[in-house]
């Protein structure tokens, strides 16, 4: 007895959903390999995520890292960035120091949360947040009069 083995090719899309995460599997059920006597089985497919080159996932909430001279960060700064939807956000600190480490939290500017037993399938209005994180960027030298400006006018602040 002669078993006959065929090829068929068949193409489906998966539509990924904003705040789908990376591990979350697609299966369609019957879809895979077959063989004689046996039923078919699943094409599973794993999501993957790309890295992105201004934001970084943790979880829900999206992290952006932004470099400030020490200057601004002790005088005062404004800056803007596009979110991933394309809207403009932008920062302005006049009356406050940025110190090193310093996390400014936007709630709700996140990744969508994904309902959970939903298989990804509907996602909640809710988001994860936006963490921009300020790194401060100190000068990488200074003369010896820019010591001793910068000596007489930090030793009279608290």
């Amino acid at each position: 007895m002669q078993r006959l083995v065929s090829k068929k090719e068949e193409t489906k899309t998966i539509r990924v959903k904003p705040g789908w995460k990376k591990g979350m599997k697609v299966t369609f059920e019957g879809m895979g390999d077959e063989r004689p006597g046996c039923l078919p089985g699943d094409a599973v497919f794993t999501i993957s995520e790309r890295k992105h080159k201004v934001f970084k996932r943790k979880g829900n909430d999206l992290v952006l890292k932004a470099e400030v001279p020490l200057v601004s960060a002790l005088t005062g700064w404004s800056f803007s960035f596009r979110l991933i939807g394309g809207e403009k956000m932008s920062f302005t600190f006049r009356d406050e120091v940025i110190s090193p480490g310093y996390e400014k939290v936007v709630a709700g500017e996140g990744m969508p949360v994904v309902a959970a037993g939903g298989g990804g399938e509907k996602a909640a209005a809710a988001r994860g947040d936006l963490r921009v994180k300020f790194d401060v960027v100190f000068p990488k030298n200074l003369t010896g009069e820019q010591r001793a400006g910068l000596a007489s006018i930090l030793r009279a602040c608290p």
